[in-house]
């Protein structure tokens, strides 16, 4: 008996499996805009470590901007335009990072090319599901020295950059 409930999760965690290859192949087809390297995704157990220490990270940030509006699609507004003006001005940007895409109960965190992130954000702000609030809005480079993070919180949004000049 013990066999059979062993091979019943054994072949449902096989399931699970390739639904999220399934999903994060339709995820990169939705990216078909950008040039994406030949395996943008962590492994999953890698990448779930990632989004976890992203957002470990951002609760220890003391630095964020207040963004508010007097409803939830303000507050997507004014992020966005505090985005695109933050993104005119700089100088510098560094060349890759990983994007993070909500999906259902799961966060995916795409290696992309920031200038590529930048030139197509309208685009990027649909995939991620901040222009409707369901995601946030997270770019953060692979070593944490920079970050590009507007996240939701109950009565506003809060924007944090660091890293880029």
């Amino acid at each position: 008996m013990r066999k059979v409930i062993n091979l019943s999760d054994e072949r449902k965690t096989k399931m699970e499996l390739l639904k999220r290859k399934s999903r994060r192949a339709n995820l990169v087809k939705e990216l078909n805009f950008m040039t994406l390297t030949e395996e943008p995704f962590l492994d999953i157990e890698d990448n779930d470590l990632f989004c976890k220490n992203v957002f470990s990270l951002l609760n220890t940030w003391e630095n964020k901007v207040q963004l508010q509006g007097d409803s939830y699609k303000e507050h997507i507004q004014k992020s966005i335009q505090v985005l695109k003006e933050t993104i005119d001005t700089l100088e510098i940007a560094p060349k890759q990072g990983r994007q993070l895409f909500f999906r259902g109960n799961e966060i995916e965190a795409v290696l992309v090319n920031v200038d590529e992130v930048f030139s197509h954000l309208h685009k990027i702000i649909e995939l991620t599901k901040f222009s409707v609030g369901y995601g946030d809005f997270i770019l953060v480079s692979e070593n944490f020295n920079f970050g590009f993070c507007i996240e939701r919180t109950e009565y506003y949004y809060e924007l944090s950059v660091w890293g880029i000049s």
